[in-house]
């Protein structure tokens, strides 16, 4: 996984590295850039070709990046915004710094030199010179971050040690306190999950990380299955018998980001433009509180228990604020 991710990494710094120069000269040749930036010609066209799936928000046909080739000469359009250095307001520079100082502090990052000289620098520019001054630094302090609890999940596996947490569920609204046994971390659907065994339940749970409100390594034994998978769980959790199957048809609008954000288990477009999509759910009440969220971008929500549920919650709001 961080060889993939080293290997895709080293390919975005090349993308960045070449645009600049190519938008700067257009009618450059492939032959050109390759021996400029030191790069195979065919990964440079496999570059280029890729480049024409990027571009800014709303990804239709004007929006995205145009790449042309003329014989051996190359022209970049539609990216003006990669012609000229990144310009950033103080606030984004903060907001930079503050992420790249909690990266910074992550297990396994204490050789990540370029990034300690990036910070560095960045910090002067924001007027805190971190070498003399240290009044004048910027201090970046992670309280109950999901990084803090990545550091105790993994110490948990390495250690094959139970872990205590205390999760808000989004199904109950509510923090309890349990003990698991982690199996794995999965990063998929934007957010790190902790798959394991959970002794409140006493069945297997995918936790998400960004919803535990502290975590503490204990003494107690863990040992993950033999048989564990972590790639089963990308895309979707998996079902067990007390999950309820949800289906709700999401309006055109609402399905540009909803399979990016929920974890869908099948979907298909209908013929009006709307999409039919199926969620695994832990009980009517996560359904129902997804439905409410959606208001009108959703319909036909299945089963019926999920849409009482949402009418009885909907009823209770109208009473409170009334």
């Amino acid at each position: 996984m961080s060889e993939n991710a080293g290997r895709l990494g080293r390919r975005l710094s090349r993308i960045l590295l070449l645009l600049p120069y190519a938008i700067q000269h257009p009618g450059t040749t492939a032959g050109e850039l390759s021996r400029k930036f030191q790069i195979p010609k065919n990964e440079l066209i496999n570059d280029l070709n890729l480049v024409f799936l990027c571009g800014l928000p709303g990804y239709g046909p004007g929006d995205l990046i145009d790449v042309e080739f003329q014989e051996d000469r190359i022209y970049i359009r539609m990216a003006d915004y990669f012609s000229a250095p990144l310009r950033l307001t103080p606030g984004e520079a903060l907001a930079l710094y503050a992420g790249g100082q909690a990266i910074a502090e992550l297990p396994a990052m204490e050789e990540a030199d370029s990034l300690r000289r990036a910070l560095v620098k960045l910090g002067k520019a924001l007027g805190a010179d971190l070498g003399r001054d240290e009044a004048a630094a910027i201090k970046v302090r992670l309280d109950n971050s999901p990084e803090r609890h990545l550091q105790v999940l993994q110490r948990g596996l390495s250690e094959h040690k139970q872990v205590e947490i205390e999760y808000l569920s989004s199904s109950r609204t509510e923090a309890t306190t349990r003990n698991i046994e982690p199996w794995g971390l999965v990063a998929t659907l934007g957010r790190w999950y902790v798959v394991g065994l959970d002794h409140l339940s006493g069945e297997e749970r995918m936790f998400r990380v960004d919803r535990i409100k502290t975590s503490r390594l204990t003494d107690a034994p863990a040992e993950p299955p033999a048989e564990f998978d972590a790639e089963r769980y990308k895309g979707a959790f998996i079902g067990r018998e007390d999950q309820t199957v949800v289906t709700i048809e999401i309006s055109p609008q609402a399905a540009r980001w909803f399979e990016d954000y929920y974890p869908v288990r099948a979907a298909r477009d209908l013929p009006d433009g709307w999409r039919e999509v199926e969620l695994l759910s832990s009980g009517d009440r996560w359904g129902a509180t997804l439905a409410l969220r959606l208001g009108d971008q959703v319909r036909n929500v299945q089963p019926a228990s999920v849409l009482e549920a949402a009418r009885g919650f909907a009823e209770a709001i109208a009473r409170r604020y009334n």
